[in-house]
């Protein structure tokens, strides 16, 4: 899928239904694909779609911090600049690169988040503030306290620059003095995309899975019906289409997807946008990228457990009254997205639009029925001693009446695990308990990420099945 169309706001009764008033919220969590973008690779310039895209007028206006050596002088200052685009033109020679309309300080770099990335990444912001601020009243009214607050960005700077503009819909007038937070990993640690680059054994099982998907599709019928509407449009060097292929088809989709998602300027031509093209390669690429998530606990521990692990450490310290904290705020990927929901049972099967988002939301109980007294303490547990990230002193108790909502693009999810009663609040599935939840996520959460990443690198093929509860 391409652009996100949010839905209406919610109604005063379907706000009443999804956050009854026994519910107290207690913290939340977002996790955001990036906002629009220009494609990572420049592709199909023979059919019209040019290398550059005039769609980044924010490039006119960029600042740097800089040492100021001046006397008297802040030792840092910003230095304004705009940025124009050098290429290689006739001959060799170095040329500034213009756009179809002959402007230079608009032009954007492959992968770049657009102007309208930041447009509707700031709109998801407004969206937060409405219904988190406005309407329930829980958002802080403003960032003076850092305790309450955590924002994180992958190192892709398209997903710093929609985190960006998400707290700027959130707050408008964000205070210079003191600078809010923003949290960065270095690539070997980060978890915010499936780090298979920094990962051996994952990135050994995500080549296994790309070769099923090529045996299972490369001849598929439905890849012939992909060869006979656009198979024309690709080069004579490399005339089929296929999973593996030249451009991959993933990489055919990305640029379907991000030229539907701008102006007339970076068309393809009509067949690439018919809707059983777009069909067949969602169902295809999908099949790809997240088919292991689905079938092998190995994969989801690897690929998703690490996060999830982090989602859940932060909901436990909220529950036990170890932390403050009320709003996360994660710039990810649709990678990230499409994992985590694969990952829990919850994947629909479409590629997540640009600036999609998840809400781990956590609530309590503030009139849980009194017939139910909170479990035992965790005795000689291993969950209790073991669990990733928790203390020995984490009891049932301490989880009791708290329960996890998830929040897809607005819509709430059910996870398969959380059906059976008692793992649920009585009446809606939806709110999945805490303990539940934690159960989930303490079974592919690895205490040692980069330990787990060596492992297993002597076994070829894909691993046995075992597919989510």
């Amino acid at each position: 899928m391409t652009s996100l169309e949010p839905r209406p706001p919610y109604t005063s009764e379907e706000l009443e239904k999804l956050y009854p008033s026994r519910l107290q919220l207690k913290l939340v969590q977002v996790i955001l694909r990036h906002g629009e973008r220009t494609p990572v690779s420049a592709r199909f310039q023979d059919e019209g779609v040019p290398a550059y895209w005039p769609y980044c007028k924010s490039a006119a206006h960029f600042r740097s911090a800089v040492l100021n050596a001046s006397p008297g002088a802040a030792k840092f200052t910003q230095l304004a600049f705009r940025r124009l685009i050098e290429a290689n033109g006739e001959n060799g020679a170095a040329v500034v690169v213009r756009g179809p309309h002959g402007t230079a300080d608009d032009i954007c770099l492959l992968g770049e988040l657009t102007d309208k990335g930041r447009t509707t990444t700031l709109e998801l912001g407004e969206r937060l503030q409405a219904l988190y601020g406005d309407r329930l009243g829980f958002l802080p009214k403003d960032l003076s306290d850092p305790s309450q607050f955590y924002f994180r960005a992958s190192p892709i700077l398209r997903s710093l620059t929609s985190l960006q503009q998400v707290l700027v819909g959130m707050y408008p007038d964000p205070p210079p003095h003191p600078p809010i937070t923003i949290l960065a990993r270095s690539p070997p640690a980060e978890n915010l995309f499936p780090n298979e680059v920094n990962c051996r054994r994952f990135s050994q099982l995500a080549r296994q899975f790309a070769t099923l998907a090529c045996n299972k599709w490369n001849n598929h019928e439905d890849m012939e019906y992909l060869q006979s509407r656009i198979g024309k449009y690709l080069s004579p060097e490399h005339p089929r289409i296929a999973i593996d292929g030249h451009p991959r088809l993933s990489g055919i989709m990305d640029t379907v997807n991000s030229t539907l998602a701008h102006g007339p300027d970076v068309r393809l031509p009509a067949e690439f946008y018919e809707p059983r093209v777009r069909e067949i390669m969602n169902r295809i690429n999908v099949d790809e990228w997240f088919r292991g998530y689905i079938q092998s606990s190995e994969y989801r521990k690897l690929g998703s457990g690490s996060l999830l692990g982090n989602f859940r450490d932060r909901m436990v310290q909220s529950a036990k009254g170890e932390s403050p904290l009320r709003i996360a705020l994660y710039g990810s990927h649709d990678t990230t997205l499409a994992a985590l929901l694969s990952t829990l049972g919850a994947f629909d099967g479409q590629w997540p639009p640009y600036t999609s988002s998840i809400a781990f939301e956590l609530f309590q109980d503030t009139k849980p029925d009194s017939a139910a007294p909170p479990p035992a303490a965790e005795k000689n547990s291993w969950t209790s001693w073991f669990g990733y990230g928790l203390t020995p002193t984490t009891t049932a108790a301490q989880l009791h009446n708290h329960y996890v909502r998830l929040r897809y693009n607005d819509a709430p999810l059910t996870l398969p695990q959380c059906k059976p009663i008692g793992k649920h609040l009585p009446g809606d599935e939806s709110f999945c308990t805490l303990a539940a939840f934690k159960e989930i996520v303490d079974k592919i959460a690895p205490a040692d990420w980069h330990a787990e990443c060596l492992k297993n690198l002597d076994k070829d093929g894909i691993p046995p099945v075992e597919l989510v509860e």
